[in-house]
């Protein structure tokens, strides 16, 4: 008995009990096809995120490109429709930076502007009308649909502007505030007045800038807005535009404009209609983009 429970001691203690282990695999197909799925989905996703902006890009230089065929001009597109849950994409300062890009490889060659924007910062918009104002070339503001806001401030700035039966540029006044609180300079004036002492302070900050941007906005439209305006017709368009007495979505179209004073031309070609409203209503290739016609088709066009 003592020679067994010794001899099971040296086993333990020598670790050379015999332990043999049997393992049985089944390939489960629908478990590795499940497997390989989310990853190609990954994959794909991943790729999505890095090459969309780059893809989108190029597709829409292609459709450029035929609008630059017809007209035998350099094209260049400010496109922002993308929306996200509490911003979208609008004139900003990136937006600025490759403006600024594009029109020094354009050399002060002439170009047609095309605009498809709710508006956006008005330093940005400010600082991109001045560049538009002070290009050597001609710009000619193309409004397939709408060019608000800021927008409306790019189109302004250009010698000339075309836009669609349907398209329109609206109010410049000022808009200002936060995610809970938010409205025109001249609410915010009104609101300020109205409670007197008892105003927040974030209520007498907007109201104070709003003021202050209403001013910078006007003296800016004096300058560049030109169209062989007189004194008084400008005078009557900048007080329209910026006072806050009509609401800021307002649209005015072609004809509206042409009461102020301002000769702006319907788009008529259908082929070239056809081809812009495809440009502003697929998806993807927001920003800036442009394509620039070659030298011989320059050549051709000036004949």
């Amino acid at each position: 008995m003592n020679e067994t429970i010794s001899s099971l001691a040296d086993l333990f203690i020598n670790g050379s009990i015999p332990i043999s282990v049997t393992t049985q695999v089944q390939t489960n197909w629908t478990q590795y096809f499940m497997t390989a799925l989310i990853g190609l989905i990954s994959t794909f996703g991943i790729f999505l995120i890095l090459y969309a902006p780059l893809i989108f890009s190029k597709i829409g230089r292609g459709r450029l490109k035929i609008l630059g065929l017809l007209t035998k001009k350099n094209v260049v597109m400010i496109k922002h429709t993308e929306q996200g849950l509490f911003s979208g994409a609008m004139i900003d300062q990136s937006c600025l930076r490759d403006m600024s890009l594009v029109m020094n490889k354009l050399e002060g060659q002439d170009f047609d502007l095309i605009l498809h924007t709710p508006g956006g910062e008005v330093f940005s918009s400010l600082a991109l009308s001045r560049m538009i104002k002070q290009y050597p070339g001609k710009v000619r503001a193309i409004i397939p649909l709408y060019s608000m806001s800021g927008g409306s401030l790019l189109a302004l700035s250009c010698d000339e502007i075309l836009m669609t039966p349907n398209a329109s540029v609206g109010p410049i006044d000022p808009q200002m505030g936060n995610l809970f609180k938010y409205g025109s300079a001249k609410a915010w004036d009104k609101i300020v007045k109205f409670k007197g002492k008892k105003a927040e302070d974030s209520s007498i900050s907007f109201a104070m800038m709003g003021q202050q941007y209403t001013k910078s906005i006007q003296n800016h439209l004096k300058n560049v807005v030109d169209f062989d305006l007189s004194s008084k017709e400008k005078d009557k368009l900048i007080k329209f535009l910026t006072d806050g007495n009509i609401e800021h979505a307002y649209p005015l179209t072609t004809i509206d404009l042409n009461k102020f004073g301002i000769k702006s031309s319907a788009i008529v070609h259908k082929k070239y209609l056809k081809y812009l409203i495809k440009i502003i209503s697929k998806g993807g290739g927001d920003g800036v983009s442009y394509y620039k016609a070659s030298k011989w088709r320059r050549r051709q066009w000036a004949q």
